[in-house]
């Protein structure tokens, strides 16, 4: 879209004021009244005073959108705009830019400035004397000095702008009763001063600055799409850095809110979710908008029109409070951060499932929830693995939407996750085919954050509401020299393998942050031998739940070890992300997994191990 540029006198400006508004996104007025005699001052040299971009305002944003009126005799004691009516109007313009040069040209000549004097108290009634802009018609404009003014062009109470021989105090206001030239000649006739060069000179320049120069130049913006006038907003505010749509529209939030200040909620709850719910986060205001908008059960897209008044975000805005604040300590309580978790529109989901029960921070404590809480975590999990929120981020976050609201209508007790998988078949499918699982395996290290994920989803006893974990190393990193190796007489060959897979994926596990402390340098072997707390009932346990092979676990061995527990993570994997074989095809069986008929005690003797060391 072009524009075209178009421009008027300042007079069809102020005489037009009644069609100018500004729109909720924009600040409030904030010069000071030397900023407003400056501007004055360039209008007289003829200098230009920057370009306006006024935003034609149509049915039906007019009614949509809120509007408030300029200020017109500005005191600094209540310096808020007041909220227009335009009930009654067909249009308006909204100033896009200039509000703050528009405002001062109305005040100065047609309004009034009220600021505090220095060195008086508040309560003195001469604190705040209510000004007019003058001009001194018998000052001679000097040479122009740097950041100087050229014209003596002041804000004065009126009981001090007393005329004398060298000043003469022109109210400004008085210039716009002269429409033309015959009318200002006849004035200055009438004045003591009809002879005074200087006085004619300078009330010829005023005239000329206010009547008959275009000073005003402006574009005309006609789209009525709040989200593009938005854009341009930001954009001319910013020195053409473009914002996120997240400040976009918190910023159409912010004006439309009644209750609440929607820029210190969200921020504030922002440093709440990162700081202060037991992992280090890093959420930003897109997450909480998004999450705000899936949960008003209208239009997730980022656009105006969707944080407009009619969606009545506000109204849910404490319930969505809650169920982020619910979700976030969930999630640290799953052992997630920053780090691992990869996909926090997962999370945006959770908060929404939270939000539609009306669940309560009980919710992370209560037994009975227990299975249902895991289900959510697997499916977290899961939905990282299979990369669902990688494109059409908006378009999934909705079918989601969609296939819990209908479980929790339809009286489903638990979180829907075989629902969501069903729904998104036909966008973004749970897709786990063993070519991708077999790389997922293969590529995943150390560090990464998919390599939480998987070991989240391979080891049945963590009880992460009970403790945190750490991503431990089977052969400690210590084992991983060459000169040590070479001087245990390690080939070459294990060597170059070992070193090339140290962080592999294949000699990871998840262990509770205290044992993982006491296993510390301890080769895997070692470790893994059955002692006074843990006997060999416990380690055969944990070596089937771990996938440790039945091999030698010695480093010298390693390459052999790693080999055999990859094939095993791989055959495991394929069972939790829901692989199916394809028909005629064998598949591994694992002949070394252990038949276990009491789980929940032997979760208990590992535990109780762990806590012993």
């Amino acid at each position: 879209m072009s524009y075209e540029s178009r421009s008027m006198t300042v007079f069809d400006l102020v005489n037009h004021i009644d069609d100018y508004y500004l729109p909720a996104i924009q600040r409030e007025f904030v010069w000071p009244s030397a900023k407003i005699e400056s501007l004055f001052d360039s209008l007289l040299r003829g200098y230009p005073i920057g370009t306006l971009l006024l935003w034609d305002v149509q049915p039906p944003a007019i009614f949509d959108f809120p509007f408030y009126e300029l200020i017109r005799d500005f005191d600094i004691r209540k310096a808020h705009n007041i909220k227009a009516n335009l009930n009654a109007r067909t249009n308006c313009f909204g100033i896009l830019d200039g509000q703050q040069r528009i405002t001062s040209l109305y005040i100065g000549l047609c309004g009034s400035y009220t600021e505090k004097v220095p060195r008086l108290w508040v309560t003195n009634p001469d604190a705040y004397p209510c000004k007019k802009l003058y001009m001194n018609l018998l000052y001679s404009p000097k040479p122009e000095d740097d950041g100087a003014t050229l014209f003596q062009v002041r804000f004065l109470p009126p009981t001090k702008a007393k005329n004398s021989e060298q000043a003469f105090w022109f109210q400004l206001t008085d210039v716009l009763k002269f429409k033309t030239r015959n009318e200002l000649r006849d004035y200055r006739r009438s004045t003591p001063y009809k002879d005074s060069d200087i006085f004619e000179n300078n009330l010829d320049a005023l005239w000329t600055a206010i009547h008959e120069v275009k000073h005003v130049h402006y574009f005309l913006e006609p789209s009525q799409e709040l989200e593009r006038v938005l854009k341009i907003f930001h954009r001319l505010n910013t020195g053409g850095t473009p914002l996120e749509h997240s400040d976009l529209l918190l910023s159409l939030a912010t004006a439309t809110w009644k209750r609440h200040d929607a820029r210190e909620q969200v921020y504030h709850l922002v440093d709440y979710l990162n700081k202060n719910c037991g992992s280090t986060f890093y959420f930003s205001k897109n997450f909480i908008l998004k999450t705000l908008l899936v949960c008003s059960e209208k239009d997730v897209r980022f656009r105006a029109e969707n944080v407009s008044q009619k969606t009545r975000l506000e109204d849910i805005w404490l319930e969505v409070k809650t169920s982020l604040e619910i979700t976030v300590k969930l999630l640290s309580q799953f052992g997630m951060n920053f780090q691992t978790l990869t996909a926090p529109n997962a999370a945006v989901c959770i908060a929404y499932y939270i939000f539609k029960r009306k669940l309560r921070e009980s919710y992370l404590t209560d037994r009975t929830k227990e299975s249902e809480r895991e289900q959510i975590r697997i499916w977290l999990l899961k939905s990282q693995l299979a990369r669902i929120f990688g494109g059409q981020t908006d378009r999934v976050l909705t079918i989601i939407r969609g296939a819990i609201k209908t479980a929790i209508e339809s009286n489903q007790l638990d979180f829907p996750a075989a629902s969501i998988e069903k729904a998104l078949q036909v966008v973004r499918p749970f897709s786990f085919t063993a070519e991708y699982i077999q790389s997922l395996v293969a590529n995943t290290r150390y560090g990464q954050a998919d390599t939480f994920s998987i070991l989240g989803l391979l080891f049945p006893y963590l009880k992460f509401i009970q403790q945190q974990y750490s991503i431990d190393h089977l052969h400690p990193q210590a084992q991983f020299d060459r000169k040590s190796l070479e001087k245990i007489g390690v080939d070459k060959e294990t060597i170059s393998f070992a070193l090339a897979n140290e962080d592999g994926l294949a000699n990871l596990q998840l262990l509770p942050g205290s044992i993982n402390s006491s296993k510390n340098k301890r080769p895997l072997i070692e470790w893994l031998k059955p002692d006074d707390t843990e006997p060999e009932a416990v380690k055969a346990i944990y070596r089937s739940w771990c996938l440790i092979p039945d091999t030698d676990l010695a480093i010298y061995n390693f390459k052999m070890f790693y080999t055999l527990r990859q094939a095993k993570i791989v055959e495991a994997l394929k069972l939790k992300l829901g692989y199916t074989p394809i028909e005629g095809k064998s598949e591994i069986v694992d002949e070394d997994t252990m038949v276990i008929e009491d789980e929940d005690l032997l979760i208990t003797m590992i535990e109780d191990a762990g806590a012993e060391k």
